[in-house]
């Protein structure tokens, strides 16, 4: 990973490239990245507020929170079954680590999330009356700890889709499927224990629950809820990252 911060302004670079390729020749910007999880989380807020209606105050901040961190972790890992595959002409022809693609995509994604965040909280003052609390400062090390499970995810995928290109559709089902097994739009605590149980298979819950804690319910996270989080992150990580570098120089044969 040492090659990794050596090549950090190629990282930044393929980072600033996709952020501005995105929004190239758009009126409105950034904006259009703010679409989808407003217009989700009013869908969401409407079925769940009066059609079927959910105990759970401020509902549409409570959505926001899971809705936003669930984009994060499901756009990489989506991103990322193509970030080798889709830059082989690059890897034929110049000599990077190929860590920097998958890392940028991260990267990429946890840039659009922060500025999710920056925007829509001031929203969430104002509309809903959330007033800031200590317990937010938990936020960063679970983000920091959810950057690390998403990096490993991504890796793990980046080099099955290499050698598997039916990996991207099986992520887009795999990805519907622990959204609903993810407590987004619905609390955990309002569900029995053995749904709770099948919930807590998922390690994504771990941590949509903790942004939830930290964010909406004002409570610092436990030790042992630190612990879990952390447990997940390494071994993710791990996971992911060893079968990436035994396989990684076989990647240029194969795009």
């Amino acid at each position: 990973m040492r090659s990794v911060f050596r090549y950090r302004e190629l990282i930044r670079n393929l980072v600033l490239k996709d952020l501005k390729l995105k929004y190239r020749d758009s009126t409105f910007g950034f904006l259009w990245s703010l679409a989808n999880p407003i217009l989700v989380i009013s869908v969401y807020s409407f079925v769940f507020g009066h059609l079927i209606r959910v105990s759970v105050e401020r509902f549409p901040y409570f959505l926001m929170i899971g809705i936003l961190a669930w984009n994060f972790f499901a756009q990489s890992l989506m991103m990322s079954t193509g970030s080798v595959l889709d830059n082989g002409n690059l890897i034929r022809k110049v000599a990077v680590p190929m860590e920097v693609f998958p890392v940028a995509t991260v990267l990429f994604n946890l840039a659009q999330y922060l500025l999710a965040l920056i925007v829509l909280f001031p929203l969430a003052f104002i509309f809903f009356g959330v007033l800031p609390s200590w317990s937010w400062l938990a936020f960063f090390p679970i983000l920091a700890l959810h950057v690390l499970f998403t990096l490993g995810a991504c890796f793990v995928v980046a080099t099955a889709t290499v050698f598997y290109r039916d990996v991207r559709h099986f992520t887009e089902i795999l990805l519907m499927l622990l959204f609903w097994l993810t407590p987004i739009i619905y609390d955990i605590r309002s569900i029995t224990p053995a749904l709770q149980s099948v919930i807590y298979l998922n390690p994504i819950s771990f941590f949509t629950l903790g942004y939830q804690n930290a964010l909406y319910y004002n409570a610092f996270p436990s030790f042992q809820e630190g612990a879990v989080l952390t447990i997940l992150a390494v071994l993710m990580i791990v996971m992911g990252y060893l079968p990436f570098v035994r396989l990684k120089t076989r990647f240029a044969e194969e795009v």
